[in-house]
């Protein structure tokens, strides 16, 4: 049930739903709720912000092979699902009914997202809110502003220390200082060019021919992601999900089936007889006291490395227009969206080729690992057991 008060994010995207409605030049329902100041500040407000959400198809395809793709597919699904809900919902409430009759459509819902995500800030005390003013404030790494809540409940900004705004110049905030490229872009339409943060996240699938990929997905406390990152201390992973991803039951792992005090059944995880269906998110750092410890992280950086290469090759076989381009046709995408494309396909190649050389580093080194060497070698010496041991058994047949 969406209109329900389930969300703060809900609560607000349908305030902002009914006034775009209301405000639209041939809607009839000018006389469905009265005026507020809220409604003469929303009819300021952009009707499209330059979120990928809101490009055209040909646009949208400009992220092909980058770590938006996926999540850009992911949140118009979303989205549309959302709004289905949502005007199925209404028939049974007559206030809505009148408001969305021959008159709401889900782009103005993804019109909704757009100013929630790109609009929103998130108070020290109230949460998620939309400040009007405030929430006209730009972005910049060298900030001279903040906001923050006064103690009988106002917002209000407040000068950073040391700074100094002249007459005349620009006050701005910070959006967030550790946002990687494709999350400013996903949530506020541009990429700060004077941002360190050199980062991505990719989705990981369960090996397909893994039978217990399935529970892995369903008893995970997360996303079944990846972050690659490069700093200044060189380049760093994490996932805790590439753990739980390539271990199996002969290392110990296990799945059972419990049933709680309520009677419903669940799924349990165990590790070396020990449950840890809530810490799978700490999995990485229960599996190091184990003796096969470097082959898991093998077998992690293996997986990896073909996830990575993977994507690299997605990412330069992507569409690209070239930023200097002259649009030649109606369909073509804008030039803004071209340039922020190509920003961010430059800037996670760039992170996916320092990934890629240091996995393979990483795994040349693990290959030398004495415990490494000894398992690998005693895993060949049961293949070729294995594979010898029919041939060795069959009698001569000299009929």
């Amino acid at each position: 049930m969406l209109i329900s008060g389930e969300s703060t994010r809900i609560d607000i995207m349908l305030y902002l739903l009914s006034h775009i409605i209301q405000s639209k030049e041939d809607s009839s329902n000018a006389r469905l709720f009265a005026s507020t100041s809220w409604t003469e500040y929303i009819k300021f407000l952009p009707q499209y912000i330059p979120i990928p959400t809101m490009w055209t198809n040909e646009e949208r395809q400009l992220l092909k092979g980058t770590s938006l793709e996926a999540a850009l597919s992911a949140k118009l699904s979303a989205l549309s699902r959302e709004y289905d809900q949502i005007s199925e919902q209404v028939s049974d409430i007559p206030f809505w009914r009148d408001l969305f009759w021959d008159t709401a459509k889900v782009e103005d819902w993804i019109l909704a997202d757009a100013w929630y995500r790109s609009r929103c800030l998130e108070l020290p005390h109230a949460g998620h809110a939309m400040v009007p003013g405030l929430d006209m404030a730009n972005h910049s790494q060298t900030h001279s502003a903040y906001y923050d809540e006064s103690s009988d409940g106002d917002v209000v900004l407040l000068p950073t220390s040391g700074s100094r705004v002249l007459s005349g110049e620009e006050i701005t905030i910070s959006y967030g200082q550790t946002k990687s490229s494709a999350e400013m872009l996903f949530s506020y339409g541009f990429i700060d060019h004077d941002s360190f943060v050199k980062e991505l996240t990719l989705h990981v699938a369960p090996l397909p021919d893994d039978p217990l990929g399935a529970a892995k997905l369903r008893v995970y406390n997360g996303p079944p992601t990846v972050r690659l990152s490069l700093t200044e201390q060189g380049v760093q992973w994490s996932s805790p999900f590439l753990y739980l991803l390539v271990l199996n039951e002969e290392d110990g792992l296990a799945f059972r089936i419990a049933q709680n005090t309520s009677g419903e059944r669940q799924l349990v995880l165990f590790w070396q007889d020990e449950e840890i269906t809530d810490r799978t998110d700490e999995l990485e750092t229960l599996v190091q006291n184990h003796d096969l410890y470097q082959v898991f992280k093998l077998r992690a950086v293996a997986v990896l490395e073909e996830r990575v290469a993977m994507q690299l090759d997605r990412i330069s076989s992507g569409l690209s227009y070239g930023v200097t381009e002259q649009p030649q046709a109606a369909n073509q995408p804008r030039a803004e969206c071209m340039l922020a494309a190509e920003t961010l396909r430059d800037l996670e190649t760039q992170v996916l080729q320092g990934v890629a050389e240091a996995l393979e580093n990483e795994k040349a080194r693990l290959l030398l690992d004495a415990r490494v060497v000894t398992y690998l070698g005693s895993m060949e010496d049961a293949q070729n057991e294995q594979a010898s041991g029919p041939a060795a058994n069959e009698e001569d047949d000299f009929s």
